[in-house]
């Protein structure tokens, strides 16, 4: 028997989403950084040095804006760090414009830039935006799609989740986020383009997806840029970025993990 093509599966099954109504979109900070946005080690570089730590070095950036907090006893920086480098640098990209254009309602980010919401308003359309747990009690007059901010939104710094405590109080002051996500998760199917399923907050909802329905659970599909050697000073750290790569992401996911660029 022939196998089946998982490009054209993940195209079948996907377009059908979209044209049910079903479909969503999970976009993570490898959407963004195309398009001129920082990514973590970027934010987080000054930070890193104000607290004599080498950013390069560090695999827990979320520590290392605790760290910050703790030695300073403020988060202005961070907060300054984080306005000043999602506010105005990034700008549209091909790919933001076309998941803009297509007929899908539902676009989940953890990524505190305007992009997704900029896209889709260039497209047309109106994005009903929800960073804030009270924005989930509101609704946008004549919206034509759901922008939700899970980790918050670059005009509230002060209220982003960046910190080992924010993560940590994610429950008590964000859990409208995760029962929302969830619901998702159980009722839509998700694209997820730029995300490197390393983010707590999104492993516990879909843990919890996993443990409720077991075997039921949806099928999901992901985009993920695969492991370039270029990007490594060595074959070997390549190498095992790449087998890292293959084991990463939650169980739910990992066999449609197919649809790789």
């Amino acid at each position: 028997m022939m196998a089946t093509n998982p490009v054209s599966t993940f195209v079948s099954e996907y377009v059908a989403a979209i044209h049910d109504q079903n479909a969503a979109v999970f976009a993570g900070a490898g959407l963004s950084i195309p398009a001129g946005s920082v990514n973590w080690k970027g934010l987080l570089r000054d930070i890193a040095r104000d607290v004599g730590l080498d950013v390069d070095q560090e695999t827990d950036l979320v520590a290392v804006a605790q760290y910050h907090l703790n030695e300073q006893g403020t988060r202005h920086k961070l907060n300054q760090a984080l306005v000043s480098e999602f506010s105005a640098r990034a700008r549209l990209t091909k790919n933001h414009e076309i998941l803009a254009s297509l007929p899908i309602r539902v676009y989940w980010t953890t990524n505190y830039d305007t992009l997704i919401e900029d896209a889709l308003t260039a497209a047309g359309k109106t994005p009903d935006v929800k960073s804030t747990p009270v924005n989930l009690t509101t609704t946008a007059p004549k919206r034509d799609a759901v922008v939700y901010k899970m980790h918050g939104d670059v005009s509230q710094p002060d209220k982003a989740v960046v910190t080992r405590d924010d993560y940590e109080q994610y429950g008590r002051d964000r859990s409208l986020f995760s029962t929302a996500l969830q619901g998702d998760l159980v009722s839509r199917t998700f694209l997820f383009v730029g995300f490197s399923f390393s983010d707590p907050n999104l492993e516990h909802v879909m843990s919890r997806v996993r443990v409720l329905l077991g075997k039921n659970v949806r099928t999901h599909y992901c985009l993920m840029r695969r492991v370039q050697r270029r990007d490594f000073s060595t074959k070997r750290q390549a190498d095992y970025a790449a087998a890292k790569q293959e084991l990463q992401g939650p169980e739910a996911l990992r066999d449609r993990r197919n649809s790789r660029r």
